[in-house]
Order: C-alpha cells, then structure tokens, then sequence
C-alpha cells in the first residue's frame, strides 16, 4: 500500500507499507440465536485451518480447535451476559498464525418512563463504534412481522439507507448484519438523547448537560430535522417512532439521528398518536 501526502510546500512524500493478505482478506462476524453464539470468518484463501475462543464476562468458557470448518456454534446458558469476546484464529499451510477479536459489553439505556419493556438486549462493541441489538424473550412482535412476505427486504433497505427517497434519509442511522430474528447491528452515535436534552438541564441543573451551545446546535437540528419529517409526509414516506428517547443529537455530525431502526416497520403506518403534529409538539420541547 502507498500513501502521497503534499505538506503545506507543496512537497509530495510517499511511504509505503507492506501488508500481509490476511490483514485485509479477514472478516470475522458472529450472531446470538436461541441461546447460541455463532461466529465464522469469511476469507477467500484456500489450504486454511480455523480456531475461535469465546470469553464471556471475562473468562474464557469455549474453544474450538483448528479444523477446516470456518464457523463455529457456541451454546450459552440464559444468564446476563455483561460482556463477550470472541477470538478468532486462521493458521495457513505454512504453520503461520493469524488472529483477530471482536468484543462487546453490555449496555442499558437509560430508561424512559413511557417506554415498555424494550424487545433488544443491547452491546457496544469495545471501540465504542458500533450498537449491537440481540432479540431477547420479551416480545416477538417485530420476529413475527418479518416472517410476512417482503418485510425482510423492506428491513434490510432501512437498515442500508435504500428504503425512502426523502430528506428523512438523513437522519436515520444506518444498520447491518440484519439476522432472520431482527437482530442486527448498527453504528454508534455519540451525542445527545434528546429526552434526556430536555430533561437534564431543569432536573439537574448544577450539571449543565448538554451546554446552552450544545442546545443552541440542537435547536438548529431539530428544525432541520422538522423540514424533512413533513418532506417525508408529503412524499407519503413517514413512518417510524421519533419519539425523543429514539432521537440522538450526534456531536460529531451536528445531526439529529433516529436510532430506532424497528420502528420503520412496527409504526408503519403511523399510530395517530405519534403523527406528525404530534412530533412537533415533542420536538417543540426543545429550547435553547
């Protein structure tokens, strides 16, 4: 790999690097199923043996020893799991190892109080770059919705960014590795809840969380964010809870991101009392 960087002379350095083809031809993944992790590693090389640890709460509890087979299932009991990794190892015809982990915690959101028992139990991985929401027990209404002909494909649209034409599209966080349950993984977005926006500055004042700037930014966002919401009604697109615990202000991008990604499909249509009018009305509570 070569790399040109011009300094502020106009002088152009190159550096190369020299990259072994399993630094880029080495794709772990895994899913948590009825009470089974399975992991695999997707390469194109040939002539491979694989192995895969899995640590839970720190300790390891499982192990597969090198075979040719790329996947591996682990049974796990129903106990809180506060933290997984998964180690995974590739060993080439020449006795060269390679390996790669992939770690996540455990996660609670801060609670809502008209929020019912959330369907999700949530992980962040440990680079704190990606959300992942595991289908528990408590409800199966959005499994059961996606065994309908055509609502896999309408999920795995929103998940990509593909399923809405309208300015909406910019302000739904984008989502991956969707699995046949609804579970499925989505980027982390560091910021702001905006329920919490709201209530943080009169129930904690001595906090000052978010800063007046940080609300001033908000405030901004949310009327941004108004504008695409009925660019969305008008093109007969708009669907989802935006509700304010689903909204986050990202600090990074100055924008405001509708994280509920389930929601396009379990508020489609819209119950009436989560219209439009009545998303202003919660957006409204905003001020800077």
């Amino acid at each position: 790999m070569i790399f040109f960087v011009k300094d502020k002379t106009g002088e152009i350095n190159i550096k190369s690097i020299n990259l072994n083809q399993f630094e880029i031809d080495f794709i772990p993944s895994f899913n948590i199923s009825n009470n089974t992790l399975n992991c695999s590693i997707n390469t194109s090389q040939e002539n491979l043996e694989f192995a895969f640890y899995l640590y839970l709460n720190k300790e390891k509890v499982r192990q597969r020893w090198y075979s040719e087979n790329n996947f591996a299932e682990f049974e796990i009991d129903k106990s809180i799991i506060e933290e997984f990794e998964i180690k995974y190892f590739i060993r080439d015809s020449e006795a060269n190892i390679f390996s790669r982990s992939i770690r996540y915690d455990r996660l609670e959101p801060e609670g809502n109080a008209v929020k019912t028992k959330n369907q999700y139990d949530f992980f962040i991985s440990h680079h704190k770059k990606t959300i992942y929401k595991s289908i528990n027990s408590s409800n199966h209404e959005l499994s059961d919705l996606l065994e309908k002909p055509g609502k896999v494909e309408r999920f795995s649209k929103i998940l990509n960014g593909t399923q809405f034409s309208s300015k909406i599209i910019n302000h739904i966080v984008k989502g991956f590795d969707l699995e046949h349950d609804g579970s499925y993984k989505s980027n982390y977005i560091e910021g702001y809840r905006l329920d919490l926006a709201v209530m943080l500055p009169d129930k904690y004042p001595s906090l000052n969380l978010p800063s007046k700037l940080v609300l001033e930014k908000i405030t901004q966002q949310r009327d941004i964010l108004l504008d695409a919401l009925l660019d969305a009604e008008i093109k007969g697109e708009l669907c989802g809870d935006w509700a304010l615990h689903n909204l986050i202000y990202s600090t990074i991008d100055d924008k405001i991101y509708n994280i509920d990604l389930e929601g396009f499909m379990t508020y489609d249509p819209f119950p009436e009392w989560a219209n439009l009018e009545k998303i202003t009305k919660w957006l409204n509570l905003i001020k800077a």
